[in-house]
């Protein structure tokens, strides 16, 4: 599919009122004209920027090394005391 060509609503009140219910809520309207289907308006999704991705990206490759500072015997004997420390789970089904 093509991008569609855009259409300035500003001076619109009614459609801009409409377009900001489905950005908000995120679900399509059908636009209908005596019972008939006339155009579908769906909202738009929009792309992460490249400083949100890097971000992101940095974000998390700053935890790979966070467990690494921590001397690993401290670090199983408080895993060791919580396992034990709290009540074991009830089983479930699916």
């Amino acid at each position: 599919m093509t991008d569609p060509a855009p259409i300035d609503i500003t001076n619109i009140p009614e459609l801009v009122r409409i377009a900001e219910e489905v950005e908000a809520s995120k679900k399509p309207r059908l636009l209908k004209r005596d019972n008939m289907p006339l155009a579908l308006l769906t909202p738009v999704e929009q792309k992460p920027s490249h400083q949100a991705k890097s971000k992101a990206i940095k974000e998390t490759l700053a935890l790979a090394g966070a467990w690494g500072e921590r001397d690993w015997d401290e670090v199983e004997a408080e895993l060791d005391h919580i396992r034990h420390s709290s009540k074991p789970t009830p089983p479930f089904s699916l």
